[in-house]
């Protein structure tokens, strides 16, 4: 079974190595919350790139204590990021005709 994580910042949020390991720990809290067998954060797939957050030595070090191997890409290849090939694109089209009022009415819809 596939499940897939979106989460939005607030506005004016930045997404540093605080941010990306935060969300992390609730990430699991809400699989967990999801479903009666335990789904462990070394379960998933994490793909990535080369972004500061995720390369940062405290965001490593927490996924190494968790036994998590992130799935490294190349730089910029949207051709082989799921999220970019699939994800996204649905996403576009699902919001294509939606107009939004702020921030917080486009995160609603997602």
């Amino acid at each position: 079974m596939w499940r897939a994580s979106i989460t939005a910042l607030p506005a004016g949020t930045t997404a540093d190595r605080n941010t990306i390991i935060e969300y992390l720990r609730t990430t699991g809290k809400r699989f967990f919350s999801l479903k009666k067998d335990k789904i462990r954060l070394k379960d998933c797939l994490l793909m990535w790139d080369n972004a500061r957050a995720h390369t940062a030595t405290d965001t490593r070090e927490f996924l190494t204590r968790r036994e998590v191997e992130p799935v490294k890409q190349s730089p910029y290849s949207p051709d082989l990021n799921l999220c970019d090939r699939f994800l996204f694109r649905k996403l576009k089209h699902l919001l294509r005709e939606d107009e939004f009022g702020g921030h917080e009415e486009a995160t609603l819809a997602l």
